[in-house]
């Protein structure tokens, strides 16, 4: 069994070089800040997702309501058994897959908009430091930081909630 080639490092290490990256992520704020907007502005654009949805639900409605027919049909007209159920089953399977894309994208869109409110606490934190910092905040670390990469070399990519990722 090997042993894990990445480098130990402390606690204290890892907050002195988040201190180094946020610092020099401030010396640049106005860029970045302008950056974060875009990105947010584009998330939360969900005008492309909003419409299929709502061709979805209608796609599900018009379904529902010929399923319903189909079954009243056969409750009051006598027809073929294997004709009545093929057809709803199709029915059944287009619904079902109707609701699994109305799914998908709902989660899509809160997706998004997760990620948007991710950027917006990032934009908040990092409008509020004009100097650089030089005390560890856990709450900045929190908001700003989504992961921490530790190289065998022992650097540190650090990725922070808008996607930026900045090596140290």
């Amino acid at each position: 069994m090997r042993k894990c080639q990445t480098p130990h490092l402390t606690e204290e290490e890892i907050k002195a070089r988040f201190l180094d990256v946020f610092n020099t992520l401030v010396s640049d704020k106005e860029r970045l800040l302008d950056e974060c907007r875009t990105m947010q502005a584009a998330l939360t654009d969900t005008r492309s997702l909003d419409s299929e949805i709502a061709t979805l639900l209608s796609e599900m409605e018009v379904v529902a309501e010929l399923t319903k027919r189909c079954i009243e049909e056969n409750s009051t007209t006598a027809q073929n058994q294997a004709a009545y159920l093929e057809r709803y089953n199709g029915l059944a399977e287009r619904y079902e897959t109707a609701k699994a894309k109305l799914e998908k994208l709902q989660a899509a869109k809160a997706q998004r908009k997760a990620k948007a409110e991710d950027i917006g606490g990032f934009m908040f934190e990092l409008a509020e430091y004009g100097e650089p910092i030089t005390e560890f905040d856990d709450r900045l670390w929190l908001t700003v930081i989504d992961i921490v990469t530790v190289h065998r070399d022992g650097r540190l990519t650090f990725k922070f909630q808008t996607g930026h990722e900045m090596l140290e």
